[in-house]
Order: C-alpha cells, then sequence, then structure tokens
C-alpha cells in the first residue's frame, strides 16, 4: 500500500479494507513536498507506520527536509524482489527503534549531499538520539559506542556534534555541513559565540565522569585513565583527547598550564565513598592545588583543536596539603555526636565540611545532610574547631572534609556510629 504523508489519516486502511482506493490517490498526489511511505497491510506495519509518521512531522518542524523520500516497511526489509525505496524498514520491530532508524536515515540522506557520507552519518544519528525515547534501544546502542570513542580520545565523532547540538540544535548541525568538516563545525560554533576548545573540553568533561548531565544514561564501568608522568606534554595531529592520571601514592599535586596552543586542559577527581566528582579548568596564571586524598581517581583531561594543537602541564607534588591536623575527637551518644579537632596548620581553604552517611543495603553511601563550619583566617597558627549534630537516626557515620579554595574536597577522617546501619 502507498500512501502520501498528508493522507496520513488514511494510513491505518481500517483493517486494509479498500486498500487499493487508497493506494492510487496516494501515489499519485506525490509531489517534492510529500514524503510516500509503501506500508504493509498488516498490524505491525501499521504501528510503525504510526510512529513513523510522528518522525517525519517532527523532523519537518525542526527545518529538515524529508520532501520526496520513499519509505516502505514490510516484513522482510531484505527482500530484492521489493521496488527500491529510500529507506527501508522492518514491520514489527520495535517503534522506537524504527523511528531512530527512520530519522538517522532522513537527516542522513539530506546531509549527505554535502557532507562526506561518514561524517553526514555521524552527524544524522545525533539528531536520531536527541530526537528519540530516552528509552529506545538504538539510542542506548548509541550512547555504548559515543562513551568508547570518547575514552579512545575521539572528539570528531561525539563531543564535537554533541557541542553542536547543544550550541545551536538542528540549525547549528546544518550550518556545519555546509563547508569542510571539521573547520565547518569550527566556524558555525564561533558564529554562535562558542569557542571551540573551551566548549569541546567542557561536553568531553561531563561526558567522561557525569553523563547524566549531558541527559546520557550512567557509565557502566569507571573511565580508565592511562598512567601518568610528573606532567603533561602532549601534541595533537588533529582534534583529539588525552586523558592522564595523576600519581595514586601522592597527598595532593600542584597543576599549572605551562603551554597551550589551540588546547586546554582540566583535572577531575572522583570522590571513593560516594562517587561525585569534581572538575576545575587548568591555566598558566597560578596553580591549580588539588588534594587525593579519598580520592577513586584523579586525572588530567587535554583537550587539542587540531592539528598541531600542544597542551604542557607542569605538576608538582605537595606534602601535607591541605591541612596539619594537631588533634581531633568524636564522641556520639544518645541521639547525638560530637566532634572536635584542632589543626596545626592549613592552605588555601575554604572551611570544612561535615557530612552525615547513610550506608544503603547495596554497600553504597549517600550523603544524608552536610554542613559548613567556617574556617580560622590565619592559616598558619593552630586553631580549634567544633560541631555537633542533635540528630543522628539513621546516620551511619560522619566524615570531616577540607574544602578548598579550588573547590575540591580533601578527606580528614571518617567516624562510624556504634550500632547503625
Amino acid at each position: 500500500m502507498t500512501i502520501t504523508r498528508p493522507a496520513a489519516a488514511l494510513a491505518l486502511f481500517a483493517l486494509g479494507v479498500a486498500v487499493c482506493a487508497v493506494a492510487a490517490p496516494a501515489v499519485n498526489s506525490l509531489s517534492d513536498n510529500n514524503v510516500v511511505f509503501e506500508v504493509e497491510a498488516t498490524t505491525q506495519g501499521q504501528a510503525t507506520f504510526a510512529a513513523c509518521s510522528q518522525v517525519v512531522g517532527l523532523l519537518e518542524q525542526r527545518g529538515w527536509r524529508p520532501a520526496g523520500a520513499r519509505i516502505r516497511i514490510q516484513t522482510n526489509p531484505f527482500d530484492a524482489t521489493s521496488p527500491s525505496a529510500d529507506v527501508v524498514l522492518r514491520s514489527g520491530a520495535a517503534t522506537e527503534d524504527s523511528a531512530f532508524d527512520l530519522a538517522a536515515a532522513l537527516v542522513g540522506r539530506q546531509l549527505g549531499r554535502a557532507l562526506d557520507p561518514e561524517v553526514a552519518g555521524v552527524l544524522a544519528r545525533t539528531v536520531a538520539a536527541h530526537v528519540s525515547s530516552p528509552g529506545c534501544s538504538r539510542r542506548a546502542e548509541w550512547e555504548r559506542q559515543w562513551f568508547a570513542r570518547l575514552g579512545s580520545g575521539d572528539l570528531l565523532s561525539t563531543a564535537l556534534p554533541e557541542l553542536l547540538w547543544r550550541s545551536g540544535g538542528d540549525a547549528a548541525i546544518r550550518e556545519a555541513a555546509r563547508g569542510t568538516w571539521p573547520d565547518s563545525a569550527y566556524a558555525a560554533l564561533a558564529a554562535l559565540g562558542v569557542e571551540p576548545v573551551k566548549g569541546l573540553g567542557e561536553v568531553a568533561v561531563a561526558g567522561l565522569v557525569n553523563p547524566e548531565a549531558l541527559g546520557f544514561r550512567a557509565l557502566a564501568g569507571a573511565v580508565a585513565p592511562a598512567p601518568g608522568a610528573a606532567g603533561l606534554d602532549v601534541r595533537f595531529p588533529e582534534t583529539g583527547l588525552r586523558l592522564v592520571a595523576l600519581p595514586g601514592d601522592a597527598n595532593a599535586v600542584a597543576l599549572q598550564t605551562l603551554q597551550s596552543e589551540r588546547g586546554a586542559a582540566w583535572v577531575v577527581v572522583k570522590y571513593a565513598l560516594t562517587g561525585s566528582f569534581d572538575a576545575v579548568a587548568l591555566n598558566p596564571k597560578g596553580e591549580v592545588l588539588v588534594p587525593l586524598r579519598g580520592t577513586s581517581w584523579a586525572a588530567i583531561v587535554a583537550v587539542g583543536v587540531g592539528p598541531d594543537a600542544r597542551v604542557a602541564v607542569n605538576s608538582r607534588v605537595l606534602d601535607d596539603y591541605p591541612l596539619r591536623l594537631k588533634r581531633w575527637d568524636f564522641l556520639a551518644g544518645e541521639g547525638e555526636a560530637n566532634l572536635t579537632w584542632e589543626t596545626q596548620r592549613h592552605e588555601g581553604l575554604q572551611g570544612f565540611v561535615v557530612e552525615a552517611l547513610q550506608a544503603g543495603a547495596d554497600g553504597r553511601w549517600s550523603v544524608l545532610r552536610r554542613t559548613l563550619v567556617p574556617v580560622a583566617d590565619n592559616g598558619d597558627a593552630s586553631f580549634g574547631y567544633a560541631f555537633v549534630d542533635g540528630d543522628t537516626d539513621g546516620v551511619s557515620a560522619f566524615r570531616l572534609l577540607a574544602l578548598t579554595s579550588d573547590g575540591f574536597l580533601a578527606e580528614v577522617g571518617m567516624f562510624p556510629l556504634r550500632n547503625q546501619p
């Protein structure tokens, strides 16, 4: 059965009644502004058509031009005896997956007229992912491949299309297709007031440690940075990413960008107990001091917009940063906990943070509440602090952390409560 999209109301064809009467006018009315569907007269075919018709309408609303496409939906999409079509979908497949495949095919068909087919495919799948349902298995597979490529240092097929979409949506994707990739993408970003190096780095960092911020699913496994040396000096032959772990045996490190040419670097730390993270951009104006106590890993993320981009970062090990503790005392009674501590000195602290923690049945820790304790101005002198919590119901432990001026949390100590889960 052949129908045009404007005749979508007839597409359900009342369980196949008068199929021939509907099909002929639809084919005859084909024009440059129409999309033609050839739909198998089955319940599965109708369901697939309904989902795909919505996708076509959505793409048209977003400025894409699917007009003139011929889309066939049938049980066996590999049937060589069937007439040719621009897109062939299998009836009976998950409708969300069919919608993803159709969106990618129609966008790729339009972009492929100006771009290399491989690049057009990358951009088309980016659009399809963002107009698809989050529960779509095709989108889930796209995300898995996206993470794998990003982890290998590929920004051209991951962070760059994602940055285009987030900066200017469909219009930015289309604009980037009007030239030589990836220079056309950089020009499209510049027109939107987006600095490519900074934007790519921020998307890459989020993708590595906090994919939920991008609307993606959580990572299945932890990021595994490559072992690093005392510093980092990398030249990029093309736009790319380098992830280098900081030394795991150091108490803290000081990092500073020495040189950057079309490149930038961030330091990212992931905390062992809660799984949360912090990320701070490096720059040549001053050192960023990174405490490593209580972290599961820490790494430098360097991004270069090549060719011949370069990022050089110096690293030096710090002792007793951010503080030297003179003593601490912890006492927990019926419904109340008291924590006191005295510092011998501290360096560059915004304050102390006391966390009330709860241990879950799955072994994971969650933060019930946080309390900020102001720090003494003079960090060179000894100073005492006190914290009292009058409600320990549901609390498994308290944890004391030092909040540094760069925004990192250094673990000072953890204090479990007896007879608590």
